[in-house]
C-alpha cells in the first residue's frame, strides 16, 4: 500500500509547499481542541480535508501511548552537601494504534473552505490517569522496593556513608537522639589562616581522621526510612510520579485504499 504524508502551516493551502512522489493519498489538515486532556475523556477536533486523484472514503485516528516516570530520593540530616538522587525516563508503552473511524459525507463539503470539514472527537482511556506518591507522611517499604528496585535503598545509604564528613555524622546521630554527647568523639586542630580551631575525629598515628568503629557501628543500624524522614515537615523525602502522553495522527483514505496524513498532535494526560 502507498501513501503520502505531508505537513502544512496554511490553513487552506495543504500542498502547495510539499514535494510529493507517488500516487497522492488526500489531502487534510486537523487541529485539536487543547494540548493537555483529562484521562477518560474526549479530545475535540477539526478536520479538514480534500483530494485531487480519487473519491474520499473514510478516516481514522491513530495514536501511540508514552510514559514518562520521574524519581527521586534525598537525605535531609546533612550539615556540608545535600545529597539526593533523581531521575526521570520517557518509553513507548504502546506503538500507535487506530482508535477511532469517521465515515466519509458529502454534506461535509465546504466552499469557503474549498474542502471538507467536521468537528468529531476521540477517547482517551481512563487508564492513563497520572499517579505520584509524592512526600508521604507514612513510609511504605513495599512502594519503595516497587517504585526504585530491590536493594536501592542499601546502596542508597552505602553511597550515603562515603560521601559524609565530621559535621555531617554530628548532625545526623545528634538529631536523630542517637547520641547525647558528641564531643566524646571530637577532637580538634588550631587553624592559623583562619585564627580558630577545626574539628573533626581523632587522629591516628600517621595523622588521619577515620570515622570511629562506634559512629560506624551506629550509622549500620540506621534504617533507610529513617535517612530520608524530615522531622522537621513530617514527611519523606521521597517521590514516584508518572505520566502519559499520546502522539495522535489522522489518516484520511480514498477509495483506492490510500491515504494521507496529518502533523502528529503530542496530547499530555491529566
Amino acid at each position: 500500500m502507498l501513501f503520502t504524508a505531508f505537513m502544512s502551516c496554511e490553513k487552506h493551502d495543504f500542498i502547495d509547499e510539499n514535494v510529493i512522489t507517488g500516487e497522492v493519498g488526500p489531502q487534510s489538515y486537523w487541529e485539536v481542541g487543547s494540548s493537555t486532556v483529562s484521562a477518560g475523556s474526549n479530545v475535540p477536533f477539526i478536520l479538514q480535508y480534500y483530494s485531487t486523484s480519487s473519491e474520499i472514503d473514510f478516516s481514522e485516528v491513530w495514536y501511540n501511548i508514552s510514559e514518562t516516570v520521574s524519581k527521586s530520593v534525598a537525605c535531609p540530616w546533612l550539615a556540608t552537601f545535600t545529597y539526593s538522587i533523581a531521575s526521570t525516563t520517557s518509553e513507548e508503552k504502546r506503538i500507535s494504534q487506530k482508535i477511532k473511524t469517521y465515515p466519509h459525507s458529502l454534506a461535509q463539503w465546504s466552499d469557503s473552505l474549498h474542502a471538507f470539514t467536521f468537528s468529531a472527537d476521540f477517547p482517551v482511556s481512563g487508564t492513563l490517569s497520572p499517579y505520584q506518591w509524592s512526600k508521604p507522611e507514612q513510609f511504605e517499604e513495599e512502594k519503595m522496593n516497587s517504585y526504585f528496585g530491590n536493594g536501592f535503598m542499601e546502596q542508597f545509604k552505602d553511597s550515603l556513608y562515603t560521601l559524609m564528613k565530621f559535621a555531617d555524622f554530628q548532625k545526623m546521630l545528634m538529631g536523630m537522639g542517637l547520641v547525647d554527647n558528641f564531643k566524646n568523639y571530637t577532637d580538634s586542630t588550631y587553624d592559623s589562616n583562619s585564627d580558630s580551631y577545626v574539628y573533626h575525629f581523632p587522629k591516628t598515628t600517621d595523622g588521619k581522621t577515620p570515622v570511629p568503629d562506634e559512629i560506624k557501628t551506629m550509622y549500620d543500624a540506621i534504617t533507610f526510612e529513617q535517612l530520608i524522614q524530615n522531622s522537621s515537615s513530617n514527611n519523606y523525602e521521597v517521590e514516584y510520579k508518572r505520566t502519559y502522553n499520546i502522539e495522535a495522527i489522522m489518516r484520511v483514505y480514498d477509495k483506492k485504499g490510500i491515504y494521507g496524513m496529518t502533523t502528529f498532535k503530542k496530547i499530555d494526560i491529566n
